[in-house]
């Protein structure tokens, strides 16, 4: 496993609750229950190579495509 997963997941849980007024739990939860945690699990090898804002922008496509409201 690459060394760099957790902390890059946790720094993009932390952009996402900060771009979207939530607690890092709430962000957290969120992402987890919409399916952004499995993305961003799946598509490491990609998605680690994207500008964060690319990424969150993806991870609020995917959350929407499974039930989540943000826009």
């Amino acid at each position: 496993m690459d060394q760099y997963r957790i902390p890059y997941m946790n720094m993009i849980v932390r952009e996402f609750g900060r771009r979207y007024k939530m607690t890092v739990q709430q962000a957290f939860r969120y992402l987890y229950r919409f399916k952004g945690i499995q993305h961003l699990d799946d598509f490491y090898d990609v998605e680690h190579l994207l500008p964060v804002d690319d990424t969150l922008h993806g991870l609020v496509a995917v959350c929407h495509k499974n039930g989540g409201r943000l826009r």
